[in-house]
């Protein structure tokens, strides 16, 4: 759940600026305070009312702020207020219907967690994912186009590149310890929302913040001495959550303010109409929607997949915050992967400082020399390796 409102003297903390980059570089400057003149800061921004709105469920005075307020500015923040009260209301009763949120947002096929198993298993091989992959057109064509790339591009004995076409020919090619890697990431990359107008960059940071996180994980997994590949799993799969509330979010704005804008015309609100035509999606609303919902989704997600063999739904649970989930190593894996991978996200973009580096991820107890051990590796690519063909 949201934690309350912060007081206007609390500086914003690595997750806050980290929250606010994955929908725009730009606004994490304006949170710190090194935005132009003119700009709102992090406490002064609607981002703590966002939050609060949807921590008390409390819906907005619409119709007496209008009359108190007399600038075209408030007046669409009023009309902004009316808006996303529909969609948050809409959107909480949508996310109850996990099956749908799979199929609908996600956009994954009901043999999803078949394949998840799969891969978990020791004796994991080709002719085992062969059939159930088959049935999943766009993950084929993913992995046809990869295997083909000049990565993994193999010539035959007269020197001539072989043209990959077969799926069964595809797997092999690549290996299973590639894609215990590679398959989960096309799971998270087809859930993840492609258009997010007026924040573009969402899918390509929401994608390396995914892949950070799981090799953060697998790392401070073997350094923990438990199951890497569980870790793995766990923190690329612990973004499906976050991905359907951004796709739900985008998809029911459009859905509301059509919807409004219609009401509007009918009854000949000219004023209102002008309004609601201005109003973009919201970056805090937007944010507060996925610290509000996001892992909870998640854990829901991961249950009804039905894993059989991949043992990451309570671990999941416990991160969510759930009363009936006791944390773990697994748990504390996956909360460490995702500081550090912000923490790096930050740093590489010079969005913050080796000194508050430090100082956020002391809050956490890291196994011994692993950060020392991750500072040298590059947790937002897959370790892929050329392979030789697998039976």
């Amino acid at each position: 759940m949201p934690t309350a409102p912060k007081e206007h003297t609390e500086q914003p903390t690595v997750n806050d600026c980290f929250e606010n980059f994955i929908v725009s570089t730009e606004r994490v400057f304006e949170i710190l305070g090194k935005s132009p003149t003119g700009k709102v800061t992090f406490e002064q921004s609607e981002q703590g009312d966002a939050r609060r709105q949807l921590l008390h469920v409390e819906k907005v005075a619409i119709e007496n702020k209008r009359l108190q307020r007399t600038s075209e500015a408030s007046y669409i923040e009023s009309i902004s207020y009316q808006l996303h009260d529909i969609i948050v209301e809409e959107m909480s009763e949508y996310l109850k219907d996990t099956p749908g949120v799979i199929s609908n947002l996600l956009k994954l096929p009901s043999n999803i967690g078949m394949l998840l198993d799969s891969l978990t298993v020791r004796a994991c091989s080709v002719s085992k994912l062969e059939p159930i992959v088959a049935t999943m057109p766009w993950l084929v064509d993913d992995l046809t186009r990869i295997v083909n790339t000049a990565r993994f591009r193999r010539k035959d004995s007269r020197g001539r590149i072989i043209i990959v076409e077969t799926l069964r020919t595809a797997l092999s090619f690549l290996g299973i310890e590639n894609l215990r890697l590679l398959i989960p990431s096309l799971i998270v990359k087809r859930a993840t929302p492609q258009i997010t107008d007026p924040y573009p960059l969402i899918k390509q940071k929401l994608s390396s913040y995914s892949t950070g996180v799981a090799i953060t994980a697998q790392h401070i997994a073997i350094a923990q001495g438990i199951n890497k590949s569980d870790a793995y799993m766990l923190g690329m799969l612990g973004n499906l959550g976050r991905c359907a509330v951004i796709r739900l979010y985008f998809r029911m704005f459009d859905k509301v303010q059509l919807h409004l804008l219609q009401e509007c015309q009918k009854d000949k609100e000219h004023k209102r109409h002008d309004a609601l035509v201005k109003i973009v999606p919201s970056a805090n609303h937007l944010i507060a929607l996925q610290h509000t919902f996001a892992d909870a989704l998640t854990a829901d997600v991961l249950d009804e997949l039905a894993l059989k063999r991949l043992f990451i739904t309570p671990a999941m649970r416990a991160v969510a915050g759930s009363s009936h989930a006791q944390p773990s190593v697994l748990s504390d894996t996956l909360s460490q992967a995702r500081l550090y991978a912000q923490v790096r996200a930050l740093h590489q973009t010079k969005l913050t400082d080796a000194k508050t580096a430090k100082s956020t991820l002391s809050a956490l107890k890291y196994p011994q020399g692993i950060l020392a051990k991750l500072k040298n590796i590059d947790i937002f690519t897959l370790p892929l390796v050329k392979s030789d063909a697998e039976d």
